[in-house]
């Protein structure tokens, strides 16, 4: 019997608890209403994003450098990881835990950042959603992939990379 990753299940959660039913995913309304904190500055590193939780409050930082759409998925990714990690202690004065989102994050190495994509995956692209529009897409011509990538990554909200990536994993698009 076939048991969905618990990444997706919990990122199909939120979309039900908040009540997302289409496309693009307001995945920062969705931090506010967890009570979470999203605060962009630009960095010259590689680093996307950055979740701390030091018991009091929860804060992602995004680096402002990135596009906008690059941003929604590193604050869906650093969902994720409140979500379903606890986080690496960082002792300063007291405890504080961490997870970062860089491009070691997207080498897919670290099971946590495979289950944070997974999760932001899941949440910015749900696969019914992909699947639907993808569909629709074909059924009004669209069947360049080129073409379906960009409208998709535009109706999702995501960048073109993110939708492809979705695609092929998906079984939409072959690798």
């Amino acid at each position: 019997m076939y048991r969905r990753p618990r990444a997706v299940v919990e990122a199909e959660r939120f979309l039900e608890q908040y009540g997302t039913t289409s496309p693009p995913v307001p995945v920062e309304e969705i931090a506010a209403w967890l009570g979470i904190q999203v605060v962009r500055a630009p960095s010259s590193g590689s680093e996307s994003a950055f979740l701390v939780r030091d018991g009091r409050r929860t804060i992602i930082g995004v680096n402002s450098r990135q596009t906008r759409r690059r941003q929604r998925f590193s604050i869906a990714h650093e969902l994720g990881h409140w979500q379903l990690h606890d986080g690496r202690p960082l002792i300063v004065d007291h405890t504080i835990r961490i997870n970062k989102r860089d491009d070691l994050s997207s080498a897919a190495t670290d099971i946590e950042e495979i289950e944070a994509n997974s999760f932001a995956a899941g949440l910015l692209m749900p696969k019914n959603w992909v699947q639907a529009s993808a569909d629709r897409e074909q059924l009004l011509g669209v069947v360049d992939r080129d073409q379906l990538t960009l409208s998709l990554a535009k109706e999702f909200d995501v960048s073109t990379e993110a939708i492809r990536f979705r695609l092929i994993n998906l079984g939409i698009f072959s690798g």
